[in-house]
């Protein structure tokens, strides 16, 4: 059973510590088996001094390029705590995410019977006030940070616009851009520019403009409550306060009033119409500086028969990626499909760390959240490269909840344009395992020949072997390839909750062109 959502209740956050692979923790502070402590002895290596280098190399960013040659980590429905249907929305939220370096985020905003909120409307989500979040999205950021772009998705009636605009103004000051910067167009202007800034998206609606199929307005927020099995049950357990206000809002998109719309001179948030990827969008009669805002659905039904279009689209005005809202348990979309395509901005539920997620700190990991595209995307390869492996063993590798033995073994997969790949070691067995963790030596080894580009993946996973069930994820290590520092490292795992273990792998890795 689920207890009742209460407004004073502890918060837990996803917190995933990526960084330490980036920075390595001291070196005294990690346990290695004899083992590995003999190995590299063997081979001529002092483990102290290795547990110092990193196993991802730090990334430097141009910050003077157009925002359009960016990917941007991005958060959605990010004022949720847990669930999109169940969650408590929390503006502590916000601060948590920024904190990690998320440079996009969401606000749903609504007009209640307590004024203006902010909640995930249609579901049992509860809310929180408008003005406590951008309250804590203003502290959040500092003058030299990144751009911060937040996508608004008001769902307020045109009469009490003014005082959302009022707030904003209020809590952001100068941080918030209220008109053109001088001396710089909006087809040029870079994050170097706009350091320390809030860059509001602000819907426009064309007057030929006609609702996706596949949106996930209340079509989906039904489709999220008509489901069965136990998130039902759950669902019915919870009792959550039904604002009559908001239960009789309308469901079709409110108008912008001017004072609104003006504050989303560079980022116009326009949802797809007729002939949007082939014809330019002039302004005149639209807006300047539109930004496309696109379904994963629509997205999916596009690719890949329209990939070398949207890879030209993207070359032309920056395009943001939203989750279908019947991702109950706030699961996660592929990103790198959509990064494929050329989207600057994918949308990521940072409730949960799934795969989704995992690449998405894999691709910001050590930056400040904006990441410059590659100049030629998939279908232009690079080279040719191998990339040899060596998995040595495993230090301190946490057991399983109630076991003192367990099978375990190494799953490797590779993620590329033209083939992913995958091994997996040998299986394990581990005996009478202490509190402290098992010491593994697998000792293998393998090869995989591709076509090489910026956005290949690499992720390792630590799996315990089921005999009558699915095998359990237990540790994970995710990387861009091209992030990879070559030679032996120390890779720190993380548990599948994004946390430090304690746990390291001892890896080799070797790439060479062909």
């Amino acid at each position: 059973m689920i207890p009742e959502a209460s407004e004073r209740s502890p918060s837990v956050h996803l917190s995933v510590e990526t960084s330490i692979n980036i920075y390595p923790p001291a070196s005294d502070t990690i346990r290695l088996s004899p083992d590995i402590l003999s190995f590299l002895e063997q081979n001529g290596f002092d483990a102290r001094d290795l547990l110092k280098l990193p196993a991802i190399r730090p990334r430097v960013v141009d910050d003077t390029r157009p925002l359009r040659d960016y990917f941007v980590s991005s958060s959605h429905n990010t004022y949720l705590l847990a669930w999109q249907v169940l969650g408590r929305a929390a503006s502590e939220s916000y601060t948590h995410v920024l904190s990690k370096n998320a440079r996009c985020i969401e606000i749903d905003v609504w007009w209640s019977s307590k004024g203006l909120i902010v909640t995930h409307g249609y579901t049992l989500s509860r809310s929180v006030t408008f003005k406590a979040v951008c309250e804590a999205i203003g502290e959040a950021i500092s003058d030299k940070d990144w751009p911060v772009v937040i996508s608004l998705e008001s769902h307020v009636p045109i009469a009490h616009q003014a005082e959302l605009v009022d707030i904003m103004k209020g809590a952001w000051g100068n941080k918030l851009v209220q008109e053109p910067l001088e001396g710089v167009s909006g087809d040029t202007i870079s994050p170097r520019d706009l350091k320390g800034k809030i860059l509001l998206m602000v819907e426009y609606y064309p007057d030929e403009y006609c609702q996706e199929i596949t949106a996930d307005s209340v079509s989906e927020a039904l489709d999220c409550l008509s489901c069965a099995g136990t998130e039902c049950d759950m669902i019915s357990e919870i009792h959550y306060e039904i604002d009559p206000v908001l239960k009789m809002a309308s469901h079709s998109q409110p108008k912008i009033s001017d004072s609104l719309a003006d504050l989303g001179f560079y980022t116009r948030s326009m949802k797809p119409i007729k002939h949007w990827l082939t014809e330019e969008l002039p302004s005149p009669p639209h807006p300047p500086n539109i930004l496309m805002n696109v379904s994963e659905s629509l997205m999916l039904a596009m690719l890949p028969h329209s990939l070398s279009e949207l890879i030209e689209d993207s070359r032309r005005r920056i395009r943001r990626i939203y989750p279908r809202g019947v991702r109950l348990s706030s699961s996660n979309l592929d990103p790198l499909k959509q990064w494929r395509s050329g989207s600057q901005i994918v949308c990521l539920n940072w409730q949960k760390f799934d795969f989704g997620m995992q690449l998405n700190e894999a691709m910001f990991a050590g930056t400040a959240g904006w990441v410059e595209r590659p100049s030629r995307f998939i279908g232009v390869s690079e080279r040719k490269v191998k990339l040899t492996c060596d998995v040595i063993g495993i230090s301190s590798l946490p057991r399983p909840k109630e076991h003192t033995e367990f099978t375990a073994y190494v799953h490797a997969e590779l993620f590329n344009h033209s083939k992913n790949l995958d091994w997996r070691s040998k299986h394990f067995k581990c005996k009478n395992v202490p509190e402290d963790g098992a010491d593994v030596m697998w000792d293998g080894r393998f090869e995989w020949e591709f076509e090489e580009d910026d956005l290949t993946f690499i992720r390792l996973r630590i799996l315990h072997h089921e005999v009558l069930s699915k095998d359990e994820e237990m540790l994970v290590f995710c990387a861009r390839l091209y992030d990879l520092a070559q030679d032996w490292r120390f890779i720190h795992l993380l548990s599948m909750d994004g946390r430090c273990t304690g746990a390291t792998l001892l890896v080799r890795f070797i790439i060479s062109e062909i």
